[in-house]
């Protein structure tokens, strides 16, 4: 576990100063860790708004040739191959990248690895204490009983022992600064509006509300709030698509047209599902293991996605949606003017592909 732990510390080193440094300076401006957390998942969630737009737009640009996809299944309809090998074709005719849209999750889950220990380590990466000195000190700490040989010895990827143990004994904090291992100024303060980021949630509903009830309730609620805003950013994901909800009439054909039934909008949806199953799982894993510092992280993160889906909402879902009522308006008066059979269903696909294509020079990739 150790040499794999250390080997990874390695690959990472690059991200791990950045971080470090970008954290460190954070720190020393605000001098309040709840702050420069939140200041730092603005920056970096700020960094990745424009990779976010793009896939979002991206995404949309698939649902708009959707009719298109329908079509070469419905010709080949035993011919996977063909059909994907159409389909990539179709999407790369119009500038669209198979993996645009799951590369925004990619990219938070290699952020997200670096984050998970610098959160544990905070006085190594964002104070810069050097190891051996925090060694030293866990072992002034060890013999107070204040801190477990198994923490010692891991103090390189988890020090936050350090820090309450440094809370809870002054002569250890006196011994420590006069021997030069560490200095007040980067004694890191944890307290954020009542919440000990340095704390790790109980997974244990009895200790809630047991005697550390003041500790461990507010870390709960904490993680009930950050679910919550991922329940909100998980709802507008599934509203943000180019065309609005099916109607019952859509419904009742596709019922009785079995090849309309069972396509998906985008060659990623099953790519994406997966995703949206996994990072709840592990957003609930690391905020019940880990100081409640990571749920902080989490907690704004999930604020800036909603902010990014608003924007793509008002510049991207909104416009298509107003374009497609007023294609579907165009085709009715049509109908109306007798342009159109009543039942209209090759010439509304018709006046869809009309849409798409408008849509498409509306569109076009950069």
């Amino acid at each position: 576990m150790t040499s794999f732990v250390t080997v990874q510390l390695g690959l990472l080193d690059p991200l791990y100063s950045l971080f470090g440094w970008v954290l460190g300076g954070l720190y020393s401006w605000l001098n309040n860790y709840g702050l420069v957390i939140i200041l730092f998942t603005v920056i970096i969630r700020a960094l990745l708004l424009p990779l976010g737009l793009r896939s979002q737009r991206s995404s949309l640009r698939q649902q708009m040739l959707q009719s298109e996809v329908n079509e070469i299944k419905r010709r080949y309809p035993n011919d996977a191959q063909k059909v994907q090998t159409l389909t990539q074709q179709l999407y790369k005719e119009n500038g669209i990248s198979m993996t645009s849209g799951c590369l925004p999750s990619i990219l938070q889950l290699a952020v997200i690895w670096p984050i998970i220990y610098i959160f544990r380590a905070p006085l190594r990466f964002i104070t810069a204490v050097p190891v051996h000195n925090l060694t030293k000190i866990g072992e002034v700490l060890q013999g107070q009983g204040l801190m477990t040989e198994a923490q010692v010895k891991n103090i390189a990827i988890m020090d936050i022992p350090i820090l309450n143990g440094l809370r809870d004994s002054g002569s250890a904090l006196q011994q420590s600064v006069q021997e030069g291992w560490i200095r007040l100024p980067q004694l890191i303060n944890t307290n954020f509006l009542g919440i000990d980021l340095g704390m790790t949630p109980s997974f244990k509903p009895w200790e809630w509300f047991g005697a550390d009830w003041r500790v461990q309730l507010p870390l709960v609620l904490l993680i009930l709030i950050t679910m919550f805003t991922y329940w909100m950013q998980m709802r507008i994901m599934r509203m943000s698509t180019a065309r609005p909800e099916k109607t019952k009439e859509e419904k009742a054909r596709e019922k009785a047209n079995p090849a309309k039934r069972g396509q998906n909008p985008d060659q990623t949806a099953g790519m994406m599902k997966t995703m949206n199953l996994f990072m709840p799982i592990l957003m609930l894993f690391t905020m019940f293991s880990m100081p409640s510092a990571m749920c902080l992280y989490w907690l704004f993160q999930n604020v800036m996605y909603l902010i990014q889906s608003a924007l793509g909402y008002k510049f991207y879902v909104q416009p298509l949606r107003l374009a497609h009522a007023e294609e579907q308006a165009s085709f009715e008066r049509s109908r109306r003017r007798g342009a159109v059979s009543s039942s209209g269903e090759e010439e509304k696909e018709g006046f869809f592909k009309n849409f798409v294509s408008k849509l498409k020079n509306r569109n076009k990739p950069e």
